[in-house]
């Protein structure tokens, strides 16, 4: 698509050419780019790599040389000039492929975005070793942090998430950014990357990496942390907001478009028996936040559903499976039907 300056990029001001600079060090392979003024090179250096995922070649690792008006930033480069150009066909072959089996012309953009988060969570793995830091020197813990972990070995971190969410997204012409920030859960906190994406005119928040982690299992479908608000997304996400679009409001929340927002245990109990009647296999609700469902969900979901089930006349169904996101009040349930 064609390039749109980033919220990042434009705050940078009279220091935009150092940007520009370090981007063109990076996409020629240069040696080195120099940074001037108040900007701090990590940060740069970061966002430029954020921003334009399909330069995965540079480590990241950069010497610093400081001088009196200066800095000199000097990067080091992960491949060959030869590997570097077999690596990037492999990933364009890749893109291709998956393009072609997840997107159509008949979508919207939400579904095209819903369609991207569904293909990485199923078919990428969380790289626990290389989120610990993997070896030193270890090819696969470096590229665990780029699109070639995440597309090529379909085993990846947070940043290969959120990257190769990104780089399928520029290729169908949908805006997307890498948020970075920081995770808090009940198991941890620490950085993370996850992404906003424009859909008709509002962004919103998708987290994959966490989506993919939550899950029960990769074929149970999983939208907790996808097209989320500011709001939504801060309960366990936080990130400079300066450097980002604001998602004030989050319309193409799944369980909002989907109608799946429950606030009271009789309307949980009537769209069960609904879905049921039907015969869905996996049916998805969120509980909205302050309700009063919220502070009954966890005691009152099994009952529900045995409730509902009690209600279907000629529907039998013989077992059923539930869980959820409980941080983001999300939760599903899948029945098993009894057939005659």
């Amino acid at each position: 698509m064609s390039r749109i300056q980033s919220v990042f990029y434009n705050n940078l001001g009279v220091n935009r050419q150092v940007y520009d600079a370090a981007l063109q060090c990076f996409q020629n392979r240069g040696r080195s780019f120099s940074v001037t003024g108040s900007v701090q090179p990590a940060e740069l250096a970061g966002e430029v790599l954020n921003e334009h995922p399909e330069i995965f070649y540079v480590g990241q690792q950069f010497r610093v040389m400081s001088g009196l008006m200066r800095k000199d930033v000097l990067p080091e480069y992960a491949y060959s000039p030869t590997e570097t150009v077999d690596i990037r066909n492999q990933l364009e072959k890749e893109a291709e492929r998956i393009i072609g089996e997840q997107i159509n012309d008949h979508q919207s953009d939400y579904d095209k975005i819903r369609a991207l988060h569904d293909y990485l969570k199923g078919n990428l793995e969380y790289d626990t070793f290389a989120a610990s830091g993997g070896r030193p020197g270890d090819r696969n813990a470096f590229e665990a942090h780029s699109i070639v972990g995440a597309l090529l070995r379909k085993k990846c971190v947070c940043e290969g998430f959120a990257k190769s969410f990104k780089f399928l997204c520029d290729k169908i012409g949908l805006e997307c950014w890498v948020v970075t920030g920081k995770g808090s859960s009940s198991i941890g906190s620490g950085p993370h990357a996850w992404n906003i994406v424009r859909i008709n005119g509002y962004y919103h928040h998708v987290d994959v990496t966490w989506d993919n982690q939550y899950s029960d299992s990769l074929t149970i479908p999983n939208y907790g942390y996808m097209n989320l608000s500011d709001d939504e997304i801060s309960k366990d996400h936080t990130w400079n907001r300066k450097n980002y679009p604001a998602c004030p409001s989050s319309p193409y929340n799944y369980f909002r478009v989907n109608n799946a927002l429950i606030d009271s245990k009789v309307q949980l109990e009537s769209m069960l028996y609904n879905s049921f009647e039907v015969e869905e296999e996996i049916i998805m609700f969120r509980v909205v936040r302050g309700s009063t469902l919220e502070r009954e969900i966890n005691g009152c979901i099994q009952e529900s559903i045995y409730r509902a089930v009690s209600r279907c006349k000629y529907i039998t169904i013989s077992n059923f499976r539930f869980g959820g996101v409980s941080e983001q009040l999300t939760f599903y349930v899948q029945p098993q039907y009894m057939y005659k």
